[in-house]
């Protein structure tokens, strides 16, 4: 699923090759990743109009319109955003044509994502219980150890939790699990203060490297730190990269996480 370094690259890709240009032509190829919007309407408020400062929060991606409010996109579990010039790439949902190339296609083979109209990006954010950008710079240290609350649930689910802190999905939030020396099933509750301090430090570092890399563009994993469980993670029977023993699996909240047993900890058990 495209997480928030996912959505920086297609931020870039929008800022390139979207911003800027009259929208000539908007072709729906498929109208069930419209949100609350018919494909002729869309046609009728895009057709002529630009899109103008590209912004991220978490896993949603807006564009101010020329003519007021913003076309959101979210990227489900398989959407991306294409530049083209002539053939539209395979899975086409939704094309804005401009006069000249590159054209623009939203891609989702599984169509689990989504694309709509929103007159106040803010107002949206909030009305959908998203919490901040997790590189957000006015989230501190101190936020983001608050918003983890004090809950029995686990530490994965906390970090995937879009109210919580909006931009982790699975693979990041195991990543950032891995980093830091985690278990993933470890109760927030059993977190002190240096634990989530060194949570927040290292989803930071985690989410600019991969931002930093290119997260979703091609042959991005190869460019990973050799330490890092992305490199892996979809492997079965993967080594750790670390310590190099055998990776575990746990199901946290109907999600598979991985983790190496040796090198994530409990505090509960250190401090027994």
């Amino acid at each position: 699923m495209p997480e928030l370094p996912d959505v920086a690259l297609f931020a870039r890709v929008l800022e390139r090759s979207g911003t800027g240009r009259p929208i000539a032509a908007v072709v729906v190829r498929d109208a069930r990743i419209l949100a609350d919007i018919t494909p002729d309407r869309l046609a009728a408020e895009l057709g002529g109009d630009r899109l103008e400062a590209v912004r991220r929060h978490g896993k949603h991606l807006f564009a101010a319109r020329a003519r007021g409010g913003f076309l959101r996109f979210h990227f489900g579990m398989t959407g991306t955003l294409e530049p083209f010039a002539e053939t539209e790439p395979s899975h086409a949902r939704l094309v804005l044509r401009f006069a000249t190339p590159p054209h623009l296609a939203y891609v989702d083979v599984r169509m689990l994502g989504e694309v709509g109209l929103v007159d106040d990006a803010d107002a949206w954010l909030r009305a959908h219980h998203i919490g901040p950008d997790a590189l957000d710079p006015a989230l501190t240290a101190e936020a983001f150890a608050a918003r983890l609350g004090r809950s029995r649930r686990s530490i994965k689910a906390a970090l995937v939790d879009q109210s919580v802190v909006a931009g982790l999905g699975n693979v990041y939030a195991d990543e950032v699990l891995f980093q830091a020396g985690l278990r993933p099933d470890v109760p927030v509750a059993a977190l002190d203060r240096g634990w989530r301090e060194r949570l927040f430090r290292t989803m930071r570092t985690v989410l600019e490297t991969a931002v930093r890399l290119g997260a979703a563009s091609e042959r991005f994993t190869e460019r990973l730190p050799e330490d890092w469980l992305t490199r892996v993670r979809g492997r079965r029977d993967a080594a750790c990269p670390r310590c190099g023993g055998p990776l575990a699996t746990l199901r946290i909240g109907g999600r598979t996480s991985r983790y190496c047993p040796r090198c994530q900890l409990d505090p509960r058990a250190a401090k027994g």
